[in-house]
């Protein structure tokens, strides 16, 4: 199969597809992009084009393949400790925090966290490794560390908790050498199962409501400027109403949602908190 780029009309539909499932703006420097990634699916469907596949991906019968449309469509690039200054705050402030509000009796020992977003899993690996040395800390707690993605393929990769030596260049030697399995020959780092088992996976689309909520923190970086304002609007009202009352809101420095989170508390230009009362 020799297949040409996208024509102009073929992939503008393509593109109000993609943000119509999933809130994504795709710009028109990304036409090469697209149709490339749009030719693996052709060869998997056996499928002789773009116009075809598209009449089939939006018919009932192709219902099954949207999640594979999507897997190839969303860019997902992503590394351990990436800003790693929120993660210092996790560990150093926000943990801390929650120990000492449920020893004075302000909250119950309960913990819910979401990466939302969560791509291959890095960011809320990172959070588990700046909770595991402090487990001790949370004696008979009930800890929820939740990550979610649109695509099936990335979830599965997360789950996997192996990585690449660029993946994990911000780790530590020894919480390299404490928390991973390396294997040499192919470059690989697998998280230990003590820290796979800290993570719940689970497939979510941020422009529906999260009902798995509320969570006492929220991470949500580096996804956002690939949506419009309606869009962006549509999962910060999502974002904002899955968090408990004083619950925290860490954002990338890419979203531009800052003039959206008017419910919020600003603590940093990174952080905002849902007031407790």
């Amino acid at each position: 199969m020799n297949l040409v780029e996208l024509t102009a009309e073929e992939f503008e539909r393509f593109c109000h597809l993609i943000y119509k499932v999933s809130g994504i703006k795709v710009p028109p420097t990304k036409r090469v992009m697209v149709s490339n990634r749009l030719r693996r699916r052709l060869r998997a469907t056996n499928l002789n084009g773009f116009s075809e596949y598209y009449a089939f991906l939006t018919s009932p019968a192709g219902a099954a393949e949207m999640p594979h449309f999507l897997d190839e469509i969303t860019t997902n690039e992503t590394y351990f400790y990436r800003d790693v200054h929120h993660f210092d705050w996790f560990g150093q402030s926000f943990l801390p925090e929650m120990e000492q509000a449920a020893r004075l009796r302000r909250r119950p020992k309960t913990l819910r966290v979401w990466s939302a977003a969560a791509s291959t899993g890095e960011e809320l690996y990172s959070l588990a490794l700046r909770l595991a040395p402090m487990r001790p800390q949370f004696p008979g707690w009930q800890i929820t560390l939740l990550g979610t993605d649109i695509s099936n393929a990335v979830l599965a990769t997360a789950r996997a908790g192996s990585y690449d030596d660029r993946a994990v260049r911000l780790v530590k030697v020894e919480e390299r050498q404490r928390y991973f399995d390396h294997d040499p020959a192919a470059q690989r780092w697998t998280l230990k199962p003590e820290i796979r088992s800290m993570a719940t996976w689970k497939l979510h689309n941020l422009l529906a409501p999260m009902k798995d909520g509320p969570f006492d923190c929220v991470f949500i970086k580096n996804v956002l400027i690939y949506f419009d304002a309606r869009s962006k609007q549509t999962v910060v009202n999502h974002l904002i109403e899955s968090l408990a009352k004083g619950g925290y809101l860490v954002v990338g420095p890419t979203e531009g949602v800052y003039s959206m989170l008017g419910p919020l508390e600003k603590i940093k230009h990174w952080l905002y908190r849902r007031p407790a009362a």
